[in-house]
């Protein structure tokens, strides 16, 4: 199934349960956007330029939001609920590598130009979830347009990441003991 959402974001999914809001329904103001942590620092007028691009998805517990390899082309931001992030062991074992909760964002593959931008793990929704989604187009055409905003969140999502490889690092040692 592909969705368009009123601010283009296209999404291809497999899942029963998701809404879309539309922007007089959003009920989105300045300081939902602050809640989460990533743009906690950003200043009022990047929060509303980032507003304007801004959609609200909700899923249902055990829906999965995107496997491992899947596309990449949605950021996430966890307004409220739990979501797991896993790796495929083998075509039935599942590991789960990290809990996202409320403030944070996944599917930082969205921001990677590569050849193929894909998911490197599965987000399994683990409580009903309400989530902030972005399209990578979308944030690729802000940030081209406010270099400042694109330096200041880019720098962020690379500290992130550093300790995601970090904790999975630590995941993988503690195997092999």
């Amino acid at each position: 199934m592909i969705l368009v959402t009123d601010c283009g974001l296209r999404i291809e999914t497999l899942s029963i349960y998701f809404v879309f809001f539309r922007e007089e329904e959003k009920m989105i103001d300045l300081n939902g956007l602050k809640s989460i942590i990533q743009l906690s620092y950003f200043n009022d007028s990047m929060l509303e330029k980032l507003l304007k691009i801004t959609d609200i998805i909700e899923y249902k517990a055990g829906d999965y939001i995107f496997k491992e390899g899947d596309d990449a082309k949605i950021l996430y931001a966890v307004i409220d609920g739990k979501i797991g992030l896993e790796v495929e062991k083998t075509s039935s074992t599942r590991i789960l590598i990290d809990t996202i909760i409320q403030g944070m964002m996944l599917g930082f593959s969205t921001l990677v130009n590569t050849e193929k931008q894909s998911y490197t793990t599965s987000a399994r929704v683990l409580t009903d979830t309400k989530l902030f989604a972005w399209s990578a187009d979308d944030l690729e055409t802000l940030f081209s347009q406010d270099y400042e905003m694109g330096f200041l969140f880019m720098k962020r999502i690379a500290k992130i990441v550093k300790t995601r490889l970090q904790i999975r690092n630590v995941q993988f040692l503690d195997i092999y003991k």
